[in-house]
């Protein structure tokens, strides 16, 4: 399941469920951004730092950061995962502030799910309490 879909899902379930289901819907979305984050670096090899060819219009937040670039059938893709702790409004901000466009975005205590694009990348974003995971492909 992509992060778009599971984006939409936890969306859907928050809307669905009453006022007394806030802690489940609190759960289920740590647990949908937790499993985004492992799903976005499953099986690469990352390395200390930002690929070198990591799009330098793509703003970074600061923090111990590895990184990898892989090939897929649309081009270069490039990940990046940083540890930072409760950094994933300053990752939206600087994202938007730098010219990409909002696509969508889910916001809960427990993370962010949000994808942006511009002209030449589109980005997807993820991010827990702790870590900011950064997709970055050509558009």
């Amino acid at each position: 399941m992509t992060a778009r879909i599971r984006l939409f899902l936890v969306a859907l379930v928050a809307l669905a469920l009453p006022i007394s289901g806030c802690q489940f819907i609190e759960e289920q979305a740590g647990d949908v951004v937790e499993h985004a984050i492992e799903e976005a670096v499953e099986g690469l090899d990352l390395t200390d730092g930002l690929p070198e060819t990591f799009p330098a219009s793509v703003p970074v937040v600061e923090g111990q950061t590895r990184g990898a670039t892989r090939t897929t059938a649309n081009g270069s893709e490039w990940v990046a995962l940083v540890a930072a702790e409760d950094q994933g409004s300053a990752a939206q901000d600087a994202i938007t502030e730098a010219g990409f466009e909002e696509q969508h975005a889910v916001s809960t205590q427990s993370g962010v799910l949000a994808e942006y694009s511009d002209d030449d990348h589109h980005v997807t974003l993820i991010a827990s309490t702790t870590q900011v995971v950064y997709v970055v492909r050509e558009a």
